[in-house]
């Protein structure tokens, strides 16, 4: 199969790595920064271009694997007839690709991806498209990435993206804040890796509010005001503290 990639970020350069690896020939790569596009296509073994107007409608398959914000510029400069076109936007709807083929759908991989990465596993791959045909083809090529594979509508893939901003951005903005802390109070932040794991690993087991514990849960308020206490020179910390503390004594009021 002959793919066109659209794009030369995070997502663009390693599911095209990846299709390559699986056999797959990348025939070009376009980024609107030609040296992006230089870069991943030597490495992918394609031509590279800043021009939209060198896409041709030979390929099989165009990744469109570029920023949310500029689908809808890019994609109302391209028409590749039937020709199966994808985007891997979790909260842009499929239809945008409407007018720029009569194949059209979505591969999003629920996954924070940076491009040094050589694999995207363990990932699931959330698939849309235009007809039942088009969804069975893309997942086709979604199982070359992982055995976890989903169908979802614009709608549930919206709520999907948003609940994965709960899950994954802000757990890992939590773990940011908590790891600057420990930098400055000269703590090692790697003693805390066992109980991330082992939370994360305990998810997989049993229903969240059914696990959940510490002072808030416990209503344990001189425990919460000497935390509080010890974030007085944190205000960032201090008020996500007490909205989250908030949150969950309002679920588990003693």
């Amino acid at each position: 199969m002959l793919v066109t990639i659209i794009g030369s970020g995070n997502v663009a350069s390693v599911l095209g790595r990846v299709l390559v690896n699986k056999g797959y020939t990348v025939d070009k790569v376009y980024s609107r920064n030609r040296q992006h596009a230089v870069v991943l296509a030597n490495e992918l073994g394609a031509a590279a271009t800043d021009d939209l107007y060198e896409l041709d409608d030979t390929s099989d398959l165009y990744l469109m694997a570029v920023t949310d914000g500029s689908l809808a510029e890019i994609t109302s400069s391209l028409s590749f007839k039937n020709k199966l076109v994808v985007h891997t936007a979790g909260s842009v709807s499929k239809e945008i690709l409407s007018n720029t083929s009569e194949r059209y759908g979505v591969l999003w991989p629920m996954k924070m991806i940076r491009k040094q990465m050589t694999t995207v596993q363990p990932v699931t791959m959330v698939v849309d498209g235009s007809s039942e045909e088009v969804i069975t083809q893309i997942e086709k090529l979604a199982h070359l990435f992982t055995d976890t594979v989903i169908r979802a509508d614009d709608a549930k893939r919206a709520q999907m993206h948003m609940v994965a901003a709960f899950t994954s951005n802000f757990a890992n903005h939590l773990y940011h804040l908590a790891a600057d802390f420990c930098a400055r109070e000269k703590i090692d932040f790697s003693v805390f890796y066992p109980i991330i794991l082992e939370t994360a690993h305990r998810l997989q087991e049993g229903y969240p509010k059914n696990l959940q514990a510490g002072p808030a849960f416990r209503g344990d308020q001189k425990t919460m005001d000497a935390h509080a206490a010890m974030l007085s020179t944190y205000p960032q910390m201090a008020r996500i503290y007490g909205m989250m503390s908030k949150s969950i004594g309002d679920i588990f009021e003693k």
